[in-house]
């Protein structure tokens, strides 16, 4: 939780319950991050974008969602699809150092993506990799959704 504070001739800033400060950028951008909005948007050139450090593929049988997440436990990634909603989470390897107090933090603390799926998949045959700070899921499209050549009969 986040507590909003401004300190005499200092810029706003969000406290946390532990203490620490994050700068109000930070906490407007997570606000937005974690709204309840679609995370997939137009980026104004009339694609379709994603949450920051993402990617959506997809194929003729599956969608390939690729994920940043450098500097995690590996063994504290975990992922979920719920609702065609996909959340993966992880807790950061990088820690304070002991008796420090940030500055400021651009990463060391858990991280956490929501991406909205196309409707028409199979959440239940999904699978997941972790290698070089890259988190994939694969997700198999519905057999009711899938592409499928139609013969032309030639009279």
């Amino acid at each position: 939780m986040a507590v909003m504070t401004r300190e005499r001739n200092a810029a706003a800033v969000a406290r946390r319950a532990e203490g620490r400060y994050l700068p109000l950028s930070q906490v407007i951008d997570r606000l937005f991050q974690e709204s309840f909005l679609p995370q997939s948007l137009f980026d104004g050139f009339g694609r379709l974008t994603g949450p920051a450090g993402t990617n959506l593929w997809e194929t003729g049988d599956r969608y390939i969602v690729e994920m940043a997440m450098p500097g995690v436990k590996p063994d504290s990634i975990s992922c979920q699809i719920e609702e065609n909603i996909l959340t993966c989470s992880a807790e950061s390897a990088v820690q304070a150092p002991r008796d420090a107090t940030p500055v400021w933090e651009t990463f060391g603390d858990r991280i956490e993506y929501c991406i909205q799926l196309p409707a028409g998949i199979e959440p239940s045959q999904a699978e997941a990799t972790y290698e070089h700070g890259v988190l994939t899921i694969t997700v198999p499209k519905a057999e009711h959704v899938r592409a499928r050549p139609i013969k032309v009969e030639v009279r």
